[in-house]
């Protein structure tokens, strides 16, 4: 069904105006939103309060296809790495993209009892940061909104659980699809599909200057992270290649701007490495930079992919790191590493992304 529409494309807007167009009602197309995304329909067939008539003219001219599951992996901490194969697209062309389910909260018992999902969105990455692994592999394309959304969608049937938190972290650089991410993001934060707020989605950036003015002028319904992972101009040069066309004191000026007009802080992104930006002169560049930005701190530690010449710094020099920007009066938070043994950490997608021995596959 190669030139059917693809609902999971569509907005709430969109469907409504689609299907006022294709001769229904205009709550038609609401109603149809609705079945995607509050109650998970499959197919057609499910969404009983639409005619028998008007479930087989959308199967004829739609479709509500999504991706195919070709890897499920789980770590050892709970957190669960999925590889999905999307539909080749017109020229024939396929891709692998991976996105991560992570267990953030337990309840009395251990178990898990709140979740954060990590959703890519390119198969690769054009940024080429030196000390991410999404960025080894050749870029392959962009995915679309129903690509975006399906891993949601395909995530919540596989595990059963909803989610509380939504990053858009994983691989790829957001601001790089612009127009299939803002719209999947007014999906997932409409009332009527997953009702998710500003604040519990977070679209993380390497800091397209244009791009983030424009975000800020279309309000897009969620929360920032810039990866910033230095403050001092020729080390992020080197670490993020995108620095050289997009730098340090224009990316400052614009995030101020974003926290003035939005009134939420922004979260700066700093991976720690070895010998690289872990010095205690680091950490007061960083806490110069940050004067007078309303904005957070979340240090990462590095984690290894092993192509690429970095390292995690001691765990000492983890903390003294910390320490040293909560003495300068920052807001500072650890990430906790989750599933690196499963190449799921930050940093680490599209490294591995072929089956292991044993893993389960199926589709969805």
């Amino acid at each position: 069904m190669e030139s059917a529409v693809n609902f999971y494309d569509h907005t709430r807007e969109e469907l409504v105006k689609l299907l006022a167009e294709w001769g229904s009602p205009r709550h038609t197309g609401a109603q149809v939103f609705r079945w995607l995304y509050q109650k998970r329909a499959r197919d057609f067939g499910e969404m009983t309060d639409l005619s028998k008539e008007l479930r087989r003219e959308l199967a004829s001219k739609a479709t509500l296809s999504t991706l195919t599951l070709h890897t499920r992996q789980a770590s050892q901490d709970g957190t669960v790495k999925y590889l999905w194969q999307p539909a080749p697209d017109s020229a024939g062309s396929t891709a692998l993209v991976e996105s991560v389910l992570i267990p953030m909260a337990r309840d009395e018992e251990g178990e898990p009892s709140r979740y954060t999902a990590c959703l890519s969105t390119q198969a690769g990455c054009r940024m080429k940061c030196t000390f991410c692994a999404t960025g080894v592999p050749k870029f392959r394309r962009n995915l679309t909104t129903a690509e975006i959304t399906a891993q949601i969608v395909g995530m919540e049937r596989d595990s059963g659980v909803p989610f509380n938190n939504i990053v858009v972290m994983g691989m790829g650089e957001p601001m790089d699809n612009y127009e299939n991410t803002e719209k999947a993001m007014r999906i997932l934060h409409d009332p009527e599909g997953l009702n998710l707020g500003r604040r519990r989605i977070t679209v993380s950036t390497s800091g397209l200057i244009d791009h983030l003015e424009r975000f800020i002028k279309d309000d897009w319904p969620v929360s920032l992270a810039v990866s910033l992972h230095s403050a001092d101009p020729e080390i992020r040069d080197r670490l993020m290649p995108i620095n050289r066309s997009n730098p340090l004191d224009k990316l400052y000026k614009v995030m101020r701007r974003f926290t003035f007009v939005r009134r939420l802080p922004v979260t700066l992104e700093y991976i720690l490495l070895k010998d690289v930006n872990d010095r205690p002169e680091d950490a007061e560049k960083l806490a110069a930079y940050c004067k007078d930005l309303l904005c957070k701190v979340n240090l990462i530690r590095y984690n290894p992919v092993p192509t690429l010449p970095f390292e995690a710094p001691g765990e000492d020099r983890v903390m003294a790191f910390r320490d040293d920007l909560k003495r300068r009066g920052m807001k500072v938070f650890l990430r906790e590493r989750k599933g690196v043994d499963i190449a799921a950490a930050c940093g680490q997608l599209g490294f591995e992304n072929t089956p292991l021995p044993g893993a389960n596959v199926a589709p969805l």
